[in-house]
């Protein structure tokens, strides 16, 4: 396995949106916690990514998530955010299988669909599975500026857990204006989500531009 491996991107737009405590607990793993907005306020997340070069090629993909508090040891750099994939999808059978063989991340099984969809300051991501749609996120630029931010994966495969540390390059917008929209429809993509109770106004929105994420290798965590 390469120290490093490298996915550059044209575009990533990922949505924060509140949503209950109760249902991130059922998501997530006993050994994470996730970030509290407010007392029983949690955080899922969908980011949607256009890769245009990796050792699988180019190919979409969308992750959903529920940020989770770090993992964060004296002295070191302390990451943007931490996150725990609970699905992934890519449009190609070899990102899923490059994926699921070297970050043990949880995929929908089979290619989905994922358009993006400019206009003007705003870009889609329209995700359909099996022919059906599954969700659209919606993000609007701000104000852009060149970034290097650390992030926190964190997986579960099994009996074993891993973290993974991910840097994220590139011509970033960042901002809490409330412009954007997520729609999940009910489709057993979002079996996970109580659908009613996901906030379809993101209290974030991040947009990233002419990029790269780049994984450190992956680290096996210590489990009770």
């Amino acid at each position: 396995m390469p120290s490093l491996t490298r996915y550059g991107y044209r575009n990533a737009i990922s949505g924060f949106f509140e949503f209950p405590t109760e249902n991130a607990r059922r998501i997530l793993p006993a050994s994470l916690e996730p970030v509290e907005l407010h007392h029983r306020t949690s955080i899922f997340s969908m980011t949607a990514f256009d890769f245009t070069e990796s050792e699988v090629g180019a190919y979409g993909e969308v992750v959903m998530s529920v940020i989770v508090v770090p993992l964060v040891k004296a002295g070191e750099r302390l990451p943007k955010s931490a996150f725990y994939p609970y699905l992934v999808a890519t449009t190609t059978q070899a990102a899923r299988a490059h994926a699921i063989e070297r970050w043990h991340l949880p995929h929908w099984m089979e290619d989905v669909d994922i358009r993006f969809e400019p206009a003007g300051r705003k870009l889609g991501a329209r995700v359909a599975a099996d022919g059906a749609p599954v969700a659209e996120l919606t993000i609007c630029d701000y104000s852009w500026d060149p970034v290097s931010h650390l992030y926190q994966s964190f997986m579960r495969d099994g009996d074993k857990s891993y973290l993974a540390q991910i840097t994220m390059e590139g011509e970033q917008s960042e901002h809490e204006e409330e412009t954007g929209r997520l729609r999940l429809h009910d489709h057993p993509f979002n079996k996970d989500l109580v659908l009613s109770e996901v906030y379809d106004v993101p209290f974030r929105e991040i947009w990233m531009r002419d990029g790269a994420q780049t994984f450190q290798p992956l680290v096996q965590l210590e489990t009770a």
